[in-house]
């Protein structure tokens, strides 16, 4: 099949692709444009910075915390836990925590957690599950310490709470950003990145946010924004994510259709999505995620939802079994543990057979007629999920954040959204932006003249 779109540009790592939104009409003719590159490279200060991961030994806190020694290797990592269990694991794990050092720290304790910020540039709370927490105590000891915040939240209501300290967190100077690690996170600012470059009428890889011109009264608006997301088995997960799997079957979907909120059973919805070669089509179903309330809010966008789906497809069953349980047996957070620890070794046995990659899909459909799509990939998600939190970190080390509580997607809480984007998918096997469905479902071939082959 021969197709044609209009002019594209494309900056890269290799694997990296940020390209011009899709026109709805092709233009005849590809103009040339110069390849604009961010420096992603290692970035090291004089002035050491001390950062603080809240489950710093657990698995995304351990990735997380190795992660941002590889962006910055002058920052002193203190791994905050409730017991010295897993630091000597974490370590073996991560070469690069060598020289971390150990803080005990209860999370639900605010005399604990401010003693653990002490000094601290940074706190990075990975110490979910983050489902039925009734308050944001760490939060609030980092507003009250002035210390920068973010987390790795993966709770509507959680994340609507820690909302709530916006003003405080204003008054206080302190930057803080809720949902920010894969997804939620980095899947939130891919559709940011779409949606403002729309708005603007830039091209993703030209100019920076903050020179892109306000955008004009009755400029492009999108009017339908899906989230789709894929692991292979439990995509490496331990123990607290899978309890917060089992907390999600528990959960209402809350979606929007047309500006009206739409109400759907858990596990839900089967759709089929193509995540692009080596991936292919997977099945997804609907979950209550976090994105699709902040996503709603943010952009204003009348049709929003996230799905998510794994393999083998007995997984998916499984998932749907467990959302049929009484909600009695599965909405408290001891219970859903009891179940998580219950499957935790077949989940073992079935992830070393099919691995744990990730892959995760934006669409986005905009009021002119263009649909921007935008497709990450990563062999592991254990590291694509310390990865994209390190780059939040990062963001906000460098004065990336401003003061107050924000979503990924909301301007304020990235300065530069092409460089986080960048070192988060730096190990990614496939990052492409702001392209049609169809370039990202097969690999087009630029034949000339702004045709491609298909």
């Amino acid at each position: 099949m021969i197709s044609t779109i209009g002019p594209l540009h494309a900056f890269s790592p290799r694997h990296i692709k940020l390209t011009k939104r899709p026109q709805r009409l092709a233009g005849s003719h590809q103009r040339t444009s110069k390849n604009v590159r961010h420096d992603i490279a290692c970035r090291s200060s004089d002035e050491r910075k001390k950062v603080v991961v809240l489950g710093g030994t657990g698995r995304v806190g351990s990735s997380t915390a190795a992660a941002i020694l590889g962006f910055d290797p002058n920052v002193d990592i203190t791994l905050a836990s409730r017991n010295r269990d897993n630091m000597a694991s974490a370590k073996e794990s991560f070469p690069a925590l060598k020289e971390a050092v150990f803080q005990e720290v209860d999370v639900t304790q605010k005399a604990s957690i401010l003693a653990a910020l002490q000094d601290a540039d940074l706190v990075v709370h990975c110490a979910g599950p983050f489902q039925k927490t009734e308050s944001c105590e760490v939060l609030e000891a980092a507003i009250e310490s002035k210390v920068p915040y973010i987390d790795v939240c993966d709770d509507t209501d959680y994340s609507q709470r820690a909302k709530e300290l916006h003003e405080k967190a204003q008054a206080a100077g302190v930057p803080a950003i809720t949902t920010c690690g894969i997804y939620p996170g980095v899947s939130n600012v891919m559709a940011a990145e779409m949606i403002y470059a729309a708005e603007e009428g830039r091209s993703t890889g030209e100019d920076s946010p903050a020179e892109a011109k306000a955008p004009e009264a009755g400029s492009v608006k999108p009017s339908r924004l899906l989230y789709s997301y894929f692991t292979a088995g439990s995509g490496g997960a331990g123990p607290t994510i899978l309890t917060t799997s089992f907390l999600l079957c528990a959960e209402e979907v809350v979606a929007w259709k047309d500006g009206e909120e739409v109400r759907q059973p858990p596990a839900s919805n089967r759709r089929v999505i193509n995540f692009g070669k080596g991936v292919g089509n997977r099945e997804v179903f609907l979950y209550n995620l976090p994105e699709v309330a902040s996503a709603r809010e943010i952009f204003d966008v009348p049709s929003v939802s996230a799905r998510f789906g794994t393999s083998p497809g007995i997984w998916n069953f499984g998932m749907q079994a467990v959302a049929a349980l009484p909600k009695a047996m599965i909405s408290s957070p001891a219970a859903a543990k009891a179940l998580a620890a219950l499957a935790d070794p077949f989940v073992r046995i079935v992830d070393k057979l099919v691995g744990e990659l990730v892959a995760m899909r934006v669409d986005v459909d905009l009021d002119d007629g263009s649909a921007p799509s935008g497709l990450y990939v990563h062999k592991k998600l254990s590291s694509a999920v310390g990865e994209s939190t390190a780059a939040f970190a990062m963001n906000v080390l460098e004065g990336g954040a401003q003061p107050g509580v924000w979503y990924p997607e909301e301007k304020e809480a990235v300065k530069d959204r092409r460089v986080l984007l960048e070192r988060a998918a730096k190990n990614a096997r496939l990052f492409i932006l702001n392209k049609p469905s169809w370039m990202l479902e097969s690999d087009a071939i630029n034949i000339g003249f702004g045709f491609y082959w298909t």
